[in-house]
């Protein structure tokens, strides 16, 4: 009996041709942001360390300032708010996520923002060299 190669191994594993629909417009990609802030702050809450470089609160004097997005999206003139806790952080992003559902104007800024941080990014990107 032959053993399986370890390229016949691998390709055991191999996903299903189909891919499933992913949600990939600019909402639906900062909904899933936001999700991702909620358990950092959950993970913080928890005692666990978490990078203060990708998290959207930051400790201020006893409590925390929030801003909602790596861009802060502006809630008519704020774009920071102040949270007691991280329980509060918590539930000033899912508060969030509430009020942009509802904000026609919050759902355009967010997508603004993502087609200017794409413009950004295309020029940092390396072109491809001539083969």
């Amino acid at each position: 009996m032959a053993t399986k190669s370890l390229m016949d191994q691998f390709i055991a594993f191999a996903a299903p041709k189909e891919n499933t629909p992913v949600a990939r417009d600019a909402v639906s990609v900062f909904y899933s942001k936001i999700d991702r802030q909620v358990a950092l702050a959950e993970q913080a809450k928890a005692g666990e360390k978490v990078s203060a470089r990708v998290t959207w609160f930051k400790r201020d004097g006893a409590g925390y300032r929030v801003k909602i997005g790596r861009e802060a999206l502006k809630f008519g003139d704020h774009q920071w708010f102040a949270a007691a806790s991280l329980d509060e952080v918590i539930e000033r992003l899912k508060m969030a996520k509430e009020v942009i559902t509802n904000s026609e104007a919050l759902r355009q800024q967010i997508v603004r923002n993502s087609n200017a941080r794409s413009e950004r990014m295309q020029g940092t990107r390396k072109a491809k060299k001539a083969a």
